[in-house]
């Protein structure tokens, strides 16, 4: 045997256990949804949220921290889309086992899913915070239902688009999607294709990165998903519309500011930073949506929990997406047809 063979041996039998031992490093599993008491985790104060800049959820969770004045760590994670795969590293996986964002830390006990941290916030903030859950009991029905509404599941998050808001947000952002990765490198995409438990998520970015924009719009499954969650999501705006219009007062259940506002601002936010807000209000009149978007980013919290924390590639991918839809023909007809 060649000493080039049994190098080449040694190298991949290294390379091998190298990748088993990682592997094992960022093995994840589901996680209940709620506090985990039975779970302490190191913290330097009462509270603390793992975040990102760009993640639906993270934002949700923001907006409520900053509503009720809770003072907290901020602990800023990046998804491949802000830079790197970091909720797949060994670090973050002891924080929260199932690598998804965020995660409110509460005296070393992690909290689960946004909604979760939402009502476990309101519900542990001091005894000075604003009320954001209803007393009345049809107004406390009508918050979750607009929570649920606006919900993106973990198990499904592209799930019944034509009854909920939240599943159309994430094919709403593809475009967006694509852009950034015009600004990650391919080496930064490697640990997610080797360790990512959803192999769709990083099979998409590398291609985002290797087509862009254009090509993948050649994919008539993708511009299939886009399409579907673009016109559920146009009758969306005019329910919300609807409802905002009948509301007797600044917001969603009347005048009380509530974490249903939060979750809608959230939604909004995502739809109107990927363009598609101003491409629903051409098509239609939705005076009250517009007014309501605009209250909330009048907001003391949206300042704190959405500008402060904005990330350069957000703006980037954002600026370029709309310099396609004005320059690109086939992007923008395929994207955002003048529908009736």
């Amino acid at each position: 045997m060649s000493t080039g063979l049994i190098l080449s041996l040694v190298l991949l039998a290294g390379a091998l256990i190298w990748y088993g031992i990682e592997k094992s490093r960022r093995r994840s599993h589901a996680m209940d949804g709620g506090i985990h008491t039975d779970i302490t985790l190191p913290h330097e104060a009462p509270f603390e949220l793992y975040s990102n800049a760009f993640s639906h959820c993270s934002r949700k969770a923001r907006l409520a921290m900053a509503e009720l004045g809770i003072a907290y760590i901020h602990r800023p994670i990046d998804l491949v889309e802000t830079g790197q795969y970091q909720t797949i590293s060994p670090a973050y996986l002891k924080v929260n086992p199932a690598g998804i964002l965020p995660v409110l830390v509460h005296n070393g006990h992690p909290i689960y899913e946004s909604d979760y941290i939402l009502k476990y916030a309101a519900a542990h903030a001091g005894p000075d915070a604003p009320q954001l859950t209803p007393d009345d009991p049809q107004k406390l029905a009508a918050m979750n239902e607009w929570l649920d509404y606006c919900n993106i599941t973990n198990d499904d998050p592209l799930g019944n688009p034509e009854g909920r808001l939240g599943p159309c947000v994430p094919a709403l952002t593809m475009p967006i999607f694509v852009t950034m990765m015009q600004c990650i490198s391919f080496k930064k995409l490697i640990p997610g294709l080797l360790f990512h438990p959803d192999k769709k998520r990083p099979f998409f970015f590398s291609a985002a990165k290797l087509f862009g924009l254009r090509g993948l719009m050649r994919a008539k499954p993708l511009t299939d998903l886009v399409g579907d969650a673009r016109d559920a999501a146009r009758n969306h705006l005019k329910k919300l519309d609807d409802a905002l219009g009948a509301s007797q007062g600044d917001w969603i259940l009347g005048d009380q500011f509530t974490l249903a506002d939060i979750t809608l601002a959230s939604a909004l936010l995502r739809i109107a930073e990927t363009g598609w807000l101003d491409y629903f209000k051409s098509l239609d009149d939705l005076p009250h949506v517009a007014a309501y978007y605009e209250r909330l980013q009048a907001r003391p919290s949206w300042q704190t929990a959405i500008t402060d924390k904005q990330h350069h590639l957000v703006e980037q991918g954002s600026n370029d997406l709309k310099a396609l839809l004005k320059d690109d023909q086939l992007i923008k007809s395929t994207l955002q047809p003048l529908a009736n």
